[in-house]
């Protein structure tokens, strides 16, 4: 082994490959042989020590770990310590998320504002606030897009819109994904998370499918979670598709996860504490908001359900 390569390094997990881990290493403390080394990119297959699981460390995807035992001539290794996480997506399941991307389409599948506003809470129970990514725009006009984009907005999110055949926005959301450090692709199948990829990273290459005619969904192409760079130091997240994510939470804290509820609530006060906003006098929560008979249904069912409350 040369002596100038360190016996532990540090890295991120960027896939799950079976019963293995692949570690991309941090070159922070790597001495080279040459220039060229300097910019390529080494990726270590882990396997991981079984302390870790005595401790009961789980590692996922995002996560930053130190591998020694590295077999530079093979490209294995085996993770030894895992650092503390910043955050956790528990759907897709990544680590240290910055940005979740909320991907939803405005045709091929068809806008569902039930759907959408479920991907949308699972960014919101985990307290990374989401970017709404709008694809296929190119499918509807002018007209409709600026609907969209201000459906959005009284929600409380940001819009980006994106065509990949005409490159509308695409500029745009290059430098957001540069601007994080990892940003997670979620989304329904169907509505072009992984061709996106594909435009952003051409190298990638990444099997897509196009939406049954039938079912008028999406099919699921992408398997597992992958990591992929775009820009210096900037990770995105290819994710599986799912059409139904789960709302795990308290029905005391469900407001809570609706933006344009949280600004209603900052101005003014509830006349009770442990108002739930259904109809109990004082109530300060505008019950004409486009999402408050999504919010009530949802919450009459957690209601009723053995806590905690997990729709699926």
């Amino acid at each position: 082994m040369n002596k100038n390569k360190p016996n532990k390094l540090k890295g991120i997990v960027v896939a799950l490959k079976a019963n293995f881990l692949v570690v991309e290493i941090n070159y922070k403390d790597f001495k080279y042989d040459s220039l060229d080394q300097l910019y390529e990119k080494i990726r270590l297959l882990c396997t991981r020590r079984s302390k870790l699981d005595y401790r009961g460390l789980f590692i996922d995807v995002g996560d930053i770990v130190c591998v020694e035992s590295i077999d530079y001539k093979n490209k294995r290794a085996v993770i030894c310590e895992v650092e503390q996480r910043t955050s956790f997506l528990k759907r897709p399941a990544v680590a240290n998320v910055t940005l979740v991307s909320i991907c939803i389409s405005v045709d091929e599948p068809l806008f569902d504002m039930e759907q959408t506003s479920r991907f949308l809470l699972t960014a919101e129970c985990a307290n990374i606030k989401p970017l709404i990514i709008l694809t296929k725009i190119d499918l509807i006009t002018k007209n409709d897009l600026i609907l969209y984009i201000n459906k959005f907005k009284s929600w409380g999110y940001d819009c980006i819109p994106v065509s990949i055949h005409n490159s509308q926005g695409i500029d745009l959301l290059i430098e957001r994904f540069r601007k994080t450090k990892l940003t997670v692709l979620a989304g329904p199948s169907g509505v072009g998370k992984t061709s996106l990829i594909n435009y952003l990273i051409p190298t990638v290459s990444l099997p897509t499918s196009s939406v049954s005619k039938k079912l008028k969904r999406g099919t699921h192409t992408t398997r597992h979670v992958e990591l992929f760079a775009i820009g210096h130091g900037s990770l995105l997240a290819d994710t599986p598709g799912f059409n139904r994510p789960e709302i795990i939470c308290e029905p005391s804290d469900f407001a809570s996860l609706f933006p344009e509820f949280r600004i209603q609530l900052t101005k003014s006060k509830c006349k009770f504490r442990n108002c739930l906003h259904r109809d109990e006098p004082g109530c300060v929560i505008d019950k004409d908001l486009e999402r408050y008979s999504f919010y009530r249904e949802n919450l009459e069912e957690m209601i009723n359900s053995p806590l905690p409350y997990q729709a699926d």
